[in-house]
């Protein structure tokens, strides 16, 4: 049961992880939000992006981090 926990956990901040670096990117060297695009509010994207990715980097850290940790702890039990 923890070890499917584990799982389920890990697969979670996997996928949080790698869609976050896909979305980096797709924004461009710089960062930023493609450039081409016209709009209100899409030039200074990439600055507001910024704070989203560390938080999602942090989250899918933590996450993968608590998954090892469970399936650590089954080897106990």
């Amino acid at each position: 049961m923890l070890n499917s926990m584990a799982l389920l956990i890990a697969l979670c901040g996997s996928w949080l992880l790698l869609a976050t670096r896909w979305r980096r990117q797709l924004a461009g060297p710089t960062g930023q939000l493609a450039e081409s695009q016209v709009g209100m509010g899409r030039s200074r994207g990439g600055a507001a992006i910024q704070p989203i990715d560390k938080f999602f980097y942090a989250f899918g850290s933590g996450s993968l981090m608590l998954a090892w940790l469970l399936s650590s702890l089954t080897r106990l039990v």
